[in-house]
């Protein structure tokens, strides 16, 4: 029945940082999963590719404000070189009054106003030699990825990736997401694959062959009641412990050695999961997932921190293996949203949906989906452009608010996205118009899971209080389902999108978040025992925070970054000068502590000597930073080379020098 059908969620990351002049973003792997046979909604195994990107400003790519002013009155400009082709694809094209306003990303719509010129920067460069070829945004209404050498570009349905690596003409698409060594630098890259891979077998996913109805079970997975009544928790009165306790149960199997034939109790070797732990999961789902991990993550730091190792090692292993767990149970669903994305990316402009977004169930389910994904990223990037547009020019906060509003990738000099106003507002309107399209066709949206077509009628109503009325006494009704397993199957669904990658996927997950919050109000769900563990609200004691853990700072060497950052002057408002003098500045520093040059005139390398290693001074952390804690208490170092990225001894001493992967990175010989 409509109350008994279980959905599923997941895990999502934040993706992009950016430190005043340096724009930053940071990429992400592939990841997978297997499912056991045995499961009664037939589990499959996949993975997930999420991409950010990861990339550091020229000088030339700072906005210059001070040179704008006087590029004004001489009429010309200095700061940038405009792409033509960029400047003819940027013809104003203001949004119909009329269109409708589909609130995707669950807060506000946008002016169908736009206007004639943008002052967003341009950060490209051009020449005139370079062979004509579709501007980027064509391309992206034409369903593209952006081209740039070397770099992978967004698209409509997909974000752009600095750290991706492209393919070379002619070579063909791996079929499963690998690392590579990028030729020119040396340095290890992602290449997508046109599957997910199962990061238990190394191998593609590979979707039932019984049917559409066990392709649907694998989306959206649930367990049977026998299940359910074995695992579920009471979730009004169930602890943070005892969810902690019981998840360690289920994972626990027996194990025998194969060269000894010793046998004992614990959880599988990485990466293999058992049916009990599955069985377990699925039960709990709403319930667990991302809080879940970050709990997990924050109990192993505190027991770290107060020098248990034992159980800080048994905590980090539960850990690695519920994050296993997680992308087991997401593969398929993650696995059926990239086809969409081949459904939906190539035919972006194509109103008759029916022809392209049609097929089975769940795959009108992931149709769906990635349209709605899409117009909540797009209205979010349009609300930045927008933002951008109405920052006042000049320097200090607004300059710094200037910098972080929107997306970083595009202070590279020649960026793989669309950004401005004139061109955001085109991309927007049609992704609205394809979704409107989509859910006005009764036989491609009418008969989607209870909890899709939710989201979509309730991304129209105002307040909470409208909201749950409208759930209660029209919307359960009219699908015969009741309220509790309305708010399961949303929060489900809420996990299985939060193991998509953040872009383009993140703004439609916070939205299904909130709308798991509004619907909960006054219920059972409303309660939340992770909160003190992973929100610091219970102050900042080992005895009054369960979530605690004590931080403490470093010696850093003397050419560091961090060092550099402490000894900084506070920079005032009007004490800074232009920002080409800061980017000079900065990039002069650059040089000085890195050893390269990222923007021209840093100096002449042959003058920099290798440094020797000598016996430092204790650092003194400056005060404003410390904030009055404890200086290198050693417990990051506890569990020695157990961990992923720590070095130490077999013992867990630490004695030894920290070592990273960066530094097994080998030079590309040609």
């Amino acid at each position: 029945s409509s109350g008994n059908r279980l959905s599923t969620g997941g895990l999502l990351f934040s993706s992009v940082a950016l430190a005043a002049v340096v724009a930053l973003s940071s990429t992400l792997s592939a990841e997978a999963f297997v499912s056991p046979a045995s499961h009664r909604s037939p589990a499959i195994s996949a993975a997930n590719g999420c991409r950010s990107s990861g990339s550091i400003t020229s000088a030339t790519t700072l906005y210059n404000r001070s040179a704008r002013r006087k590029d004004k009155k001489k009429k010309k400009r200095r700061s940038f070189v405009i792409d033509e082709e960029e400047e003819a694809s940027g013809s104003p094209q203001s949004a119909n009054s009329n269109e409708p306003i589909l609130l995707g990303g669950g807060e506000i719509g946008f002016s169908g106003e736009v206007p004639d010129a943008s002052k967003i920067p341009v950060a490209t460069t051009t020449s005139k030699d370079r062979p004509p070829k579709k501007s980027k945004l064509d391309q992206e209404l034409s369903g593209e990825r952006i081209q740039e050498d070397g770099i992978v570009g967004e698209s409509v349905t997909s974000a752009a990736s600095v750290s991706d690596m492209p393919l070379d003409p002619g070579q063909a698409q791996p079929d499963v997401t690998t690392v590579v060594t990028d030729p020119d630098t040396g340095i290890a890259r992602i290449q997508q694959g046109k599957y997910v891979m199962d990061k238990v077998t190394g191998k593609a996913v590979v979707l039932s062959s019984l049917g559409p109805e066990y392709r649907l079970a694998q989306m959206f997975p649930g367990a049977p009641p026998d299940v359910r009544e074995k695992y579920r928790f009471d979730w009004a009165t169930v602890t943070v412990p005892e969810m902690v306790e019981r998840l360690k149960e289920a994972c626990t199997v027996p194990l025998k050695s194969s060269s000894t034939g010793k046998e004992w109790l614990g959880i599988p070797p990485h990466p293999q999961v058992s049916n009990p732990a599955v069985d377990f999961v699925l039960a709990n789902r709403e319930f667990m997932g991302h809080r879940m991990k970050k709990a997990l993550g924050r109990l192993k730091l505190r027991a770290q921190s107060q020098f248990q190792k034992e159980e800080a090692s048994e905590l980090r292993a539960l850990w690695k293996h519920f994050l296993l767990l997680e992308d087991h149970i997401s593969a398929p669903f993650r696995q059926i949203m990239v086809n969409a994305e081949v459904n939906v990316g190539p035919n972006f402009g194509n109103l008759d949906v029916k022809s392209y977004c049609g097929g089975e169930l769940y795959e009108r389910a992931a149709n769906y989906l990635v349209l709605k994904s899409m117009v909540a990223h797009w209205e979010k990037k349009y609300n930045d452009a927008l933002a951008l547009e109405e920052i006042p020019d000049d320097e200090g906060m607004n300059f710094m608010a200037q910098l972080y509003t929107g997306d970083p990738k595009r202070y590279l000099p020649d960026p793989p996205i669309i950004f401005r106003l004139s061109e955001v507002s085109r991309i927007v309107v049609m992704a609205q118009k394809m979704c409107k399209a989509f859910v006005d066709e009764p036989t491609l949206f009418d008969d989607l899971p209870v909890e899709v077509k939710f989201v979509e009628k309730a991304l129209g109503i105002q307040g909470g209080t409208a909201l749950r009325q409208f759930m209660l006494e029209e919307f359960c009704p009219e699908n015969n389902i009741d309220g509790a397993s309305l708010r399961e199957g949303l929060g489900r669904l809420y996990q299985q999108m939060f193991n998509m990658q953040i872009d383009p996927y993140g703004d439609l997950t916070m939205t299904l978040w909130n709308l798991c919050v509004a619907s909960g109000v006054g219920t059972e769900e409303a309660r939340d025992p992770y909160e003190e563990y992973i929100a610091n609200v219970r102050g900042t004691k080992y005895e009054d925070n369960p979530g605690f853990f004590q931080t403490y700072t470093f010696d850093h060497d003397k050419n560091s970054l961090v060092r550099f950052l402490d000894s900084a002057k506070v920079i005032e408002k009007g004490t800074a000068g232009s920002a080409e003098d800061v980017a000079r500045q900065v990039q002069g520093e650059a040089f000085q502590l890195l050893g390269f040059d990222f923007g021209g005139g840093g100096g002449d390398t042959g003058s920099i000597k290798k440094e020797v290693k000598v016996e430092e001074k204790r650092y003194v952390v400056p005060e404003d930073r410390a904030i009055g804690r404890p200086h290198m208490m050693g417990w990051l170092d506890l569990l020695g080379e157990d961990e992923e990225l720590m070095g130490g001894n077999d013992e867990g001493t630490g004695d030894n020098e920290e070592s990273f992967e960066a530094d097994k990175w080998e030079e590309v010989k040609a």
